[in-house]
């Protein structure tokens, strides 16, 4: 990652986060209260619009899932609305192995694994509905990248992240 800032702040090009979010979203970081603070369509006080019921239960299941296998706090990965500190950026981001649509969940776990604080705030989210994402395809590509770090890939982060400060 090029930028040298304190922080790093993403988000889906699509817009679907309502960006009214992003000031507490950065505040939770800059006063260390968490090192990533996230945006959830499924904590409460979050207000989703258009979501499909097909998209809607998949999203729970995969929350379930990783949760399951992982035991972290968060519960909505895939929101694409998160904030970063120069920290995760530097010792957590070099390890994130996938570079596709598992990235969020992989950098999420990754980071709550090794001592970094997730915060998620609810969010006003809309459905964009010219997605060309195929909700099976990626499910399924997520599924595997959960089985990655499962078996092998946190012991490895956890090594590695084992001596650096939080």
């Amino acid at each position: 990652m090029k930028s040298q800032a304190d922080i790093v702040a993403y988000m889906d090009v699509d817009l679907s986060t309502d960006l009214v979010h992003l000031p507490d979203a950065v505040n939770l970081v800059t006063s260390g209260e968490c090192s990533l603070s996230v945006g959830s369509r499924l904590c409460q006080g979050s207000h989703v619009v258009g979501r499909t019921i097909k998209r809607e239960i998949i999203s729970r299941c995969y929350s379930i899932l990783f949760r399951a296998l992982f035991f972290v706090s968060f519960r909505d990965a895939q929101c694409g609305f998160k904030v970063v500190s120069r920290q995760v950026v530097n010792n957590v981001i070099p390890l994130v192995k996938d570079t596709g649509w598992f990235f969020d969940t992989e950098l999420l776990i990754i980071s709550e694994k090794n001592g970094y604080r997730v915060c998620e705030i609810p969010v006003n989210w809309t459905d964009d509905p010219d997605t060309r994402v195929n909700v099976f395809r990626t499910a399924w590509y997520d599924i595997k990248g959960l089985l990655r770090i499962r078996f092998g890939g946190l012991a490895a982060s956890r090594k590695i992240l084992s001596g650096k400060p939080r």
